[in-house]
């Protein structure tokens, strides 16, 4: 057994930097089209740049390099405007240098006060590298770890427990420049190869909420603090108790560390968005394989509630049905409103966000 819960700390190559030069930068109606020199090899990089409408030079300036949620909207509403690209389409090696390129021609276009990055993944490395550049970051999928760098947020889900790369590290002392947020019950993998019912929960909401706070912390509000698993809410994961569901798929075997579940099979810590801390279903990070000689489900599985007693007695089903849990809709939706509106209160949610989940809870299935 292992000493303790494993800890993921992101190393950042330093190898020679890149030799780069930034040949083209074009805009027209939005549509940018950049050609940089890197190494002797030319790169183009196709993006997008959405101003606010408020043009006046000053304002923040997100660099977007993680499209796997969209938050534009929520940027350009709250005053950011966004350069959206695929950095990942950049060799490795070359992601940091081409971003101190790219910085200054849009420093000199857009003359913002404030730079904000997103990445997801490895890209992310590339942000940490070049994070002089950066008065904030939104890192998906990717954990700072010991690296210097400005105000970064880190947002993971359930899926990151249960890959066969390291596990994120637990939740430690609060660090003044870093916030972390595992997403409980989310997951971001690929569905390529898993048999439903696939988890589906997106993590956006949270990641627009986030977007929000870290712009303010560049301001200097206080962000919120960090919701994430703290080694005590870390278990050896063949020790984990699942319910006998019908239809639940098998964890991966293996020795790993997973968050705590409660007895739906839910997962416990970090930040639990209101279609958790209420459900409707137990949600996996992990889920069964279609063909099981291909590669493993990345995506995570949804296995519903059952609506009445009846229901869950015909197929054995230990979790307590939607009525028997929440009685009637209307008690459901009233409790969905309490929920969202005290994530709204702890700048974890947004108010449009908050309303969107009520809503869909009057359309509960009992």
């Amino acid at each position: 057994m292992a000493r303790g819960p494993a800890f993921f700390c992101a190393a950042i190559a330093l190898a020679a930097p890149a030799r780069a030069q930034l040949v083209n930068f074009e805009e027209a109606d939005g549509a940018v089209r950049a050609t940089l020199k890197i190494d002797g090899k030319v790169h183009s990089l196709d993006a997008k740049l959405l101003r606010t409408k408020d043009s006046t030079p000053g304002g923040a300036l997100l660099i977007d390099a993680a499209q796997h949620e969209e938050l534009a909207a929520t940027a350009l509403e709250h005053g950011v405007s966004v350069f959206a690209f695929d950095l990942g389409k950049l060799p490795a090696p070359t992601r940091a240098q081409a971003l101190r390129d790219l910085l200054p021609a849009l420093r000199k276009k857009m003359s913002p006060k404030r730079v904000l990055g997103r990445g997801a993944g490895e890209v992310g490395a590339a942000f940490i590298e070049a994070g002089e550049l950066f008065d904030g970051l939104l890192l998906q999928d990717f954990m700072v770890g010991a690296a210097k760098a400005p105000r970064s947020m880190e947002v993971w889900g359930s899926d990151a427990y249960w890959r066969p790369s390291p596990p994120p590290e637990p939740l430690g002392p609060e660090a003044a420049n870093r916030r972390r947020f595992f997403i409980a019950g989310a997951t971001a993998g690929a569905a390529a190869n898993c048999a439903g019912p696939l988890n589906t929960r997106s993590r956006a909401p949270a990641l627009r909420a986030l977007l929000v706070a870290l712009d303010a912390w560049t301001k200097g509000v206080k962000p919120p603090p960090s919701r994430a698993p703290a080694a005590a809410n870390l278990v050896d994961a063949r020790s984990l108790v699942w319910p006998k569901i019908p239809g639940l798929p098998e964890p991966p075997a293996g020795e790993r560390f997973a968050p705590k579940i409660d007895p739906d099979g839910n997962e416990t810590a970090g930040l639990r968005l209101p279609d958790l801390a209420l459900p409707i279903a137990t949600f996996t990070g992990f889920g069964a394989r279609k063909d099981k000689a291909g590669p493993a489900c990345a995506a995570g599985a949804a296995i519903p509630f059952p609506s009445t007693k009846s229901d869950r007695e015909k197929t054995g089903d230990p979790r307590p049905s939607l009525v028997e849990r929440y009685g009637s809709r209307a008690y459901f939706v009233a409790t969905m409103r309490v929920v969202a509106d005290k994530l709204v209160q702890e700048r974890l949610l947004l108010k449009e966000d908050a309303d969107a989940y009520v809503a869909a809870a009057r359309q509960a299935p009992f």
